[in-house]
Order: C-alpha cells, then structure tokens, then sequence
C-alpha cells in the first residue's frame, strides 16, 4: 500500500505555445487589386487583325525588295565577268594573230595577217615550189625532208604516199626535173590563210638527156602560225596538189569553174 504521506506531487499542465503568428505581430491582410473590368471593356480589339496584316504585308515587301536586289546583283555580276571573260578571248586571239616575219634575224618585226607583206608569202610560196619541182636523184630527198617541215601533220603522211613510187623511180632512172613557174594567183581570206594557185612548166631529163616538158598546176593552202626557232617561213602547208593542166581543166569544169 502506498503511501500518500509527506508532501504530494504536483502534475504537469499544457505547455503554452511561444508561436508568434500575423495576429501576434500585429499585421494586417493586404488588399489584393484585382483587374476593373472596367478598363478591359474599354479596350478595342477590333482592329488588331488590320495591324497583323499590315505588319505581315510590309514585312513580305521588304523580303522581296531583298530577293529583287539580290537576282539584280547576281545578274550584274555575272554580265560583268562574262565581259571580261570575252574581252580576254578577244585580246588572246588578237595576240595570236600577231607574229615574227624576218626569218634569219635577231630583231623580229611582228605583224597581223592582214598586214603580212606580199614579198614575204611570195617568196616562201616560190621556196615551196622550188623544193617540190627542182629534184634529182641526189637532191630529191633532202628537198622533200626541207618540204615536209613546212606541212601539217596530215598532209605530211599523205605527201609520202604520194611520191613514194616517184621517189623510187627518180633514184633508179637517174632523173632530172626543172620548174619554171609561169604564174601564181594567191588569195588571201584575211584570217591568215593563203590559197595559191600556180601555173608551172616541168622540164625532165634522163641521164642528162632532154625528155621534154609537160605544163602543170600547183594548188596549195598556206595557214600563217606563230614563229618556231629554226624555220624560215612561219607559213604552214595545209593542202599540196599538182596535176596535169588538161587535168586541171577538166576539174576546173566539173566544178563549173
């Protein structure tokens, strides 16, 4: 049994809260401003579609100003180097048709087919026909070799065909040949080439004995090209072929010449 003398014991009561709130420090709820529906009914709505399309259509029109100028820009651009592209060209070919006639000299004297001097291309058109029709069989290879470095490629092959059975036969009958040229017509287109038209008399001989002679027609195409170190004439053959003249006439008639 217990006790309950002496002095009783006193229980413990609710704690008392030290929670200092909005009340306790004496503040007070602030009024919140909510929009006056007022101002929102005063506000015209109606002409922002109007403001978007004007803003849309003016920055549409600037795009295109920008895109105009750009396709007028490349256009210039692309006129101004084809100009210069051209006039390039133009200044190459110009050059190219400038070139040395003074054959076996140090100081060249440049000129422009249309300005080649008639002396020049008479001269290396009677080299020409000295070399083909003034032969013998110990000459008529080293005068062919001289021909043939004035020839294009084509005709160079084609002018061995030709003379290889005549070649044969100078060397093995011991013949002579002499020309005489009695006329030349040459034409000139101005672009640098030269047709030529020669009228020659060939004297053969066997042993050194007369044979007689037979009159012939030379043809030959002459093309002006720029001066190479070792050659005499800057005249290239392009075309080479003689005949008979009563061949020649027949030819001449055929074509309605």
């Amino acid at each position: 049994m217990c006790s309950t003398t002496g002095r009783s014991k006193e229980l413990p009561g609710p704690v008392k809260s030290t929670t200092t709130g909005p009340k306790e420090k004496k503040f007070s709820k602030k009024k919140v401003d909510l929009p006056d529906d007022s101002k929102n009914e005063q506000l015209d709505l109606s002409k922002l579609p109007e403001h978007i399309s004007f803003k849309a259509a003016s920055a549409r029109e600037k795009i295109t100003y920008q895109v105009i100028l750009l396709i007028v820009g490349l256009i210039f651009c692309t006129h101004y180097y084809a100009s210069k592209i051209e006039i390039a060209s133009v200044y190459k070919k110009l050059r190219e048709k400038e070139y040395i006639l003074a054959p076996g000299v140090l100081d060249f004297t440049t000129a422009s087919p249309q300005a080649v001097p008639d002396n020049y291309v008479k001269d290396a058109i009677t080299d020409f026909l000295s070399d083909l029709g003034n032969v013998n069989p110990q000459s008529i290879d080293e005068q062919y070799n001289l021909l043939r470095r004035f020839m294009s490629d084509e005709l160079r092959v084609k002018f061995d065909k030709d003379t290889e059975s005549w070649v044969e036969q100078v060397k093995e009958d011991d013949i002579s040949q002499l020309m005489t040229v009695k006329s030349k017509v040459i034409k000139s287109d101005n672009n640098g080439s030269f047709q030529v038209t020669a009228r020659v008399k060939a004297d053969f001989y066997i042993r050194q004995q007369y044979l007689g002679h037979e009159n012939q027609v030379v043809e030959m195409l002459l093309k002006l090209v720029p001066p190479k170190k070792g050659k005499r004439w800057y005249l290239q053959i392009k075309e080479l072929s003689w005949f008979k003249e009563d061949t020649y006439r027949k030819k001449q008639n055929l074509k309605g010449k």
